[in-house]
């Protein structure tokens, strides 16, 4: 009872687990007919950001952006506003209902537009690749500390 008591409390008494989810990274649509179509999220505390590029079957590239949602509880509602349409007669207002995995790393629900249009959309997060190996020679300039020693006047 203590158990079920502890897990319901992680749930609705801290702010629940979606919350604390880190959805920040890149991700993939896998929704059909839309090709190279990726979205990036940063993440401040329950905020998210969102900006988006993809290709459409019978049309071209779209791009579009989101910045404030708020993800509450398991969900997350993402209004969407395209700033390149992928084609003739899109409607650049669209918004994302998507329902959190419980490990956060599936994103999936619909997407509707003011046009009374919707459809299913999935997002998979991409893992994280390891680091590039570099020289400090290589590394860009202004990226931290250097292991060179600081000289002293």
């Amino acid at each position: 009872m203590k158990k079920l008591f502890f897990l319901a409390w992680m749930a609705i008494g801290s702010g629940g687990w979606a919350e604390q989810a880190q959805l920040a990274g890149l991700w993939k649509n896998t929704a059909v007919g839309i090709g190279q179509s990726a979205i990036i999220i940063s993440q401040e505390g329950a905020t998210i950001h969102v900006a988006g590029y993809g290709v459409w079957a019978g049309g071209g590239p779209g791009v579009w952006h989101s910045k404030g949602a708020k993800i509450e509880g398991a969900r997350v509602k993402i209004p969407v506003t395209y700033t390149t349409l992928p084609k003739p007669g899109f409607d650049p207002k669209v918004e994302l209902e998507l329902e959190i995995s419980s490990d956060a790393k599936i994103l999936e629900g619909t997407w509707k537009n003011s046009l009374g249009r919707k459809g299913p959309v999935k997002f998979v997060k991409i893992e994280v690749e390891s680091a590039p190996k570099t020289t400090v020679e290589q590394a860009p300039a202004g990226e931290g500390p250097t292991t060179e020693p600081a000289t002293q006047p």
